[in-house]
């Protein structure tokens, strides 16, 4: 118990050094992203999903889910990424500056310079389709991409909270200490 304290107590001041070479950018979730009340142009970095393709003559518009919240954040790019890998449902990591949005309907967008595909999607094969309600015996064929729809995970989202609420109720009262199998 003692080697894993101090073990954690070592990583945590190594992870916290500063780092001599280029700054990366930041990983942020959507959440965190959507959450940002004055975008300054931060480089930051948000790994997720393909939730919509807009493709027009001179910029792309994708949006991009992760699960931590219902909105997806919008990410605007040059037409000159490959848009036939951008496919609903795709796994994508993508970097960029973190602007506001001139659209009254969002604060703050994704100005893309750098998108990753980190796995590709046929979006015929692909089981959910945009704007389309799936009943829950459907859902269950697919128990690995269940999270991607809005119910499913607006469901882990809450019982997560939940869960963290009653660890901590119990861990402030003491009682995280007490167990000798942990």
């Amino acid at each position: 118990m003692f080697g894993a304290r101090c073990l954690l107590r070592a990583l945590r001041s190594c992870s916290s050094a500063p780092c001599p070479r280029h700054r990366p950018a930041a990983r942020v979730s959507v959440r965190g992203a959507l959450g940002v009340q004055s975008a300054n142009g931060e480089r930051v970095k948000v790994q997720g999903w393909i939730r919509s393709v807009r493709s027009q003559k001179e910029v792309l518009f994708l949006h991009i889910n992760d699960g931590s919240s219902l909105e997806s954040l919008q990410v605007v790019a040059d037409s000159s990424f490959d848009s036939r890998e951008l496919a609903f449902g795709s796994s994508v990591e993508v970097q960029g500056q973190l602007v506001k949005s001139p659209s009254k309907k969002q604060n703050v967008e994704l100005k893309a310079e750098k998108i990753e595909v980190v796995g590709n999607c046929d979006a015929k094969a692909f089981p959910f389709k945009y704007k389309e309600r799936h009943p829950l015996e459907y859902l269950r064929q697919y128990p690995h991409l269940r999270c991607r729809t809005n119910v499913l995970g607006s469901i882990l989202r809450v019982r997560s909270e939940a869960t963290a609420a009653i660890h901590s109720f119990f861990k402030v009262r003491g009682f995280a200490s007490q167990c000798s199998f942990w």
